[in-house]
């Protein structure tokens, strides 16, 4: 089942950016537009920042519910702006630089994307073109000088980086040959010759989960200092048939999008051939703004948050995988997103309608 393909109507006209609005969600991931979209629904203005990041890889997710042949990612990010807009939320293509506290609101400085960046500023490369016409469409491409917005809520949708290694061809491995989330690839692995590159009883864990996938998967230091765990798990990994290598991984062949070799940096060059590769790496949380804000952080950085989304600073929210409550996956995004939205949306209720006496 392909979802249809988003058109533009009359309704999602582009209009002015608003300088003072009920909401700005600040990342336009899966948990970013789901917090617009329901915003939106409660009749709050909102305007989402979105710099483009994981949604412009050629991912396709076979876990979402009600779409049994899969949805790529980037179509999920599409019909999102179409679904946000529709609710009247403003996107815009850019990067929060600054944001703070003021009175009870925020002040939020969002300037263009750098001048050969990653996705921008005006048509980010590698994208459809259709991608981005819809930006055009939906406001995502500011214009003119950088954009100063008061929001009485915020929310923090920032996501985090570092799942994978940098190496040619890599952006059109991942989703279709290069993962890292087993919940969500495993399926996908069944049968296949698969390639497992971490140090750490992660890494061991995803070896060995895999073979209820196939029996066919070997583990990669993918380092020279070796593996850090003890070596009974490795003898673990040796007695269910997957060879760990202790070295660092010197070339990762691909072509097309398909990884074909591992070529590892051992003195004879091995070359492990493989069909899939999971990386199984610390990721970073992208939390600039959570730290100009005081936020309270993890250990491992990411913001820490209740059940309803809401960080130790009243009217901050913080939702998908730059916080710290579940697991990263598009289903719980989305539903972090929500839960956020109703956060704000309480906040910006009076005394009235919160009952408060």
């Amino acid at each position: 089942m392909t979802p249809p393909e988003p058109t533009p109507t009359e309704n999602l006209q582009r209009r002015p950016l608003p300088r003072e609005v009920d909401c700005v969600i600040v990342g336009g991931g899966a948990a970013g537009l789901s917090a617009a979209v329901n915003m939106g629904r409660m009749r709050r203005s909102v305007l989402l920042v979105d710099e483009r990041d994981r949604f412009v890889w050629h991912h396709i997710a076979y876990n979402v519910l009600g779409f049994p042949d899969g949805v790529p990612a980037e179509q999920i990010r599409r019909l999102g702006w179409r679904h946000a807009a529709k609710y009247g939320a403003s996107l815009v293509l850019g990067h929060v630089a600054t944001v703070e506290r003021d009175g009870e609101s925020f002040r939020i400085r969002i300037a263009h994307l750098p001048e050969g960046g990653p996705f921008g500023p005006r048509t980010p490369p590698g994208l459809p073109p259709r991608d981005t016409e819809m930006a055009q469409l939906f406001d995502e491409v500011p214009e003119g000088e950088p954009l100063e917005v008061v929001a009485r809520t915020l929310i923090l949708a920032t996501g985090v980086s570092g799942h994978f290694p940098d190496f040619p061809g890599r952006n059109a491995c991942v989703g279709q040959s290069l993962f890292w989330c087993l919940h969500c690839e495993g399926h996908e692995s069944i049968d296949r010759v698969v390639g497992v590159v971490g140090h750490d009883e992660s890494a061991v864990q995803t070896a060995l989960d895999l073979l209820v996938f196939t029996d066919r998967v070997t583990l990669v230091a993918g380092r020279a200092e070796g593996f850090d765990v003890p070596a009974a798990r490795l003898a673990r990994l040796a007695a269910r048939g997957i060879a760990a290598h202790a070295c660092g991984v010197a070339e990762w062949d691909n072509h097309d999008g398909q990884m074909t070799a591992l070529v590892l940096d051992d003195a004879s060059r091995t070359r492990v051939p493989v069909e899939q590769v999971y990386t199984i790496r610390s990721t970073v949380a992208t939390n600039d703004l959570a730290r100009q804000l005081g936020l309270e952080l993890t250990p491992g950085g990411q913001i820490v948050i209740t059940s309803e989304q809401q960080t130790n600073l009243p009217g901050v929210f913080a939702a998908g995988d730059a916080s710290s409550l579940h697991d990263h996956q598009l289903s719980a995004a989305m539903h972090e997103g929500n839960q956020a939205a109703c956060g704000a949306n309480w906040v910006l209720y009076d005394a009235d309608q919160r009952g408060a006496e």
